[in-house]
């Protein structure tokens, strides 16, 4: 394990006293954008570094060639119906020679943007997934090996082969907008995101947990406001912020068709502007996997590809990890993440990250029942913090760890054993500098983008 667990040692304080060395947590915080959302971010195989972002129906691109000490900005493209919120937005690869970005509808399509390493215009946006409409949950990532070949990944909803194409039409995609809200839920009629409650606001309300309640859900009311629900473990509603408004969703979601979420991989050899046909990656037994978090997908130096996710099997949500060892033709079984499990008769939204070096070297991050763990493949799982949305990334001197808990991001390093409040905000996601001594770290907070370089 790179993480190291230890407290820190008396000789290395007194170091630290003496170079007067300063802690990551007060290095100064830099606002890169006023307005925007789910910043993801990617560096290329020369070391540059770059964010996107999404700002309403606006995709973003910010550059730095100076390992995140400086940042400039371009606008990507306008994508009507762009999903942006709720671990929903724009994604980016940046390989040999384009940099790429892709990004999910409010009709269940997945498209894709492309710019040329030498080239100031983006291009886009290009169809991905090969069956209009079924990106449905639009939760969706990507990223590029050293060949320059691009992978994405997504949640699909197809309920049919391949082969059989839905067709464009509107009144499919209206029924994939039904699979598609972030909180188990429908779209609202106006097809916006409502804004979702934090825990400490839905606790100021709900007071203690009932007794028998197992979970607690949200989903969006007439009004366009989001409500709170306490389920028991059969999934019975026990308490709730408006119980007339949960009873009127339920009826109207009562004919909704259970989730059928896959996970499914496309491939392109030209930046993005040209997939492959979309290929079944996994199916769970159950039905679906964990329809509302976000998978993620890397690659090794080795050009193996590795794919997280939330599954759903017997009954529980745990983190799974696939992997390709010929290029994303083929994935072996995957591989449950941690050795407890979690039963849950809810999604909690929350896909978790990882790392990997290699295959030996693979390190992931993700959250069970509001705790947060560190584990790496078929060990056992370390428990770092309380929270969600946790992020990781390895630097010369460990891995670098931050996630969200309530309002704050917390931070932990290679040389601490408890984690730290870096800042105020949400969405947070690291990444290693080209020479692996510092990291950057982006999130959100209050509508902006906010980012920090720690060493």
């Amino acid at each position: 394990m790179n993480w190291n667990h230890n407290k820190l040692t008396l000789p290395f304080l007194l170091f630290s006293l003496l170079t007067f060395c300063k802690s990551p947590i007060d290095e100064p915080i830099i606002t890169l954008a006023e307005e925007g959302d789910q910043p993801s971010m990617s560096k290329d195989l020369d070391g540059n570094l770059g964010i996107t972002y999404g700002n309403g129906k606006d995709i973003y691109f910010a550059f730095s060639t100076d390992e995140g000490s400086t940042f400039s900005t371009d606008k990507v493209g306008t994508l009507e119906n762009m999903f942006l919120g709720m671990s929903c937005g724009p994604r980016l690869a940046m390989g040999t020679d384009y940099y790429s970005i892709v990004a999910p509808t409010k009709k269940g399509d997945l498209v894709a943007f492309r710019k040329n390493k030498g080239n100031d215009t983006w291009e886009g946006p290009f169809q991905v997934n090969d069956i209009r409409g079924s990106a449905g949950e639009s939760l969706a990532d990507i990223t590029a090996d050293t060949q320059g070949n691009l992978f994405a990944t997504w949640i699909d909803t197809r309920s049919v082969m391949p082969e059989m194409d839905h067709g464009n039409t509107e009144e499919n995609h209206a029924e994939m907008d039904h699979s598609k809200g972030k909180t188990e839920l429908e779209a609202t009629k106006n097809n916006t995101i409502p804004k979702e409650l934090s825990k400490e606001e839905i606790m100021a309300e709900l007071g203690e947990m009932p007794e028998g309640g197992e979970s607690i859900r949200q989903y969006p009311g007439e009004d366009g406001k989001m409500y709170w629900v306490v389920l028991d473990k059969d999934g019975k509603a026990i308490k709730a912020k408006d119980m007339d408004s949960y009873r009127a969703f339920r009826a109207k979601n009562s004919k909704r068709k259970a989730p059928e979420g896959k996970i499914y991989i496309a491939k392109s050899t030209d930046g993005g502007k040209s997939w492959s046909k979309s290929q079944l990656v996994y199916s769970s037994p159950d039905g679906s996997v964990c329809e509302c978090c976000m998978p993620t997908i890397q690659t090794d130096k080795d050009d193996h590809l590795y794919i997280m996710f939330r599954n759903n099997l017997n009954g529980s949500r745990d983190l799974h990890l696939a992997i390709s060892k010929d290029n994303g033709n083929s994935f072996g079984s995957p591989i449950k993440l941690g050795q407890d499990t979690w039963k849950l008769n809810g999604c909690p939204m929350d896909g978790g990250g990882f790392r990997v070096t290699n295959q030996d070297n693979i390190a992931t991050v993700w959250q069970r029942d509001g705790q947060i763990f560190f584990a790496q493949p078929e060990e056992k799982e370390i428990k770092i913090g309380n929270g969600r949305s946790p992020s990781i990334d390895e630097g010369t001197k460990g891995d670098y760890i931050t996630w969200s808990e309530g309002e704050n991001i917390m931070f932990l390093g290679p040389n601490s054993s408890n984690g730290e409040v870096l800042a105020k905000g949400a969405y947070s996601k690291t990444i290693s500098t080209d020479q692996g001594d510092a990291m950057l770290i982006v999130w959100t907070e209050e509508g902006k983008i906010k980012m920090k370089k720690v060493s």
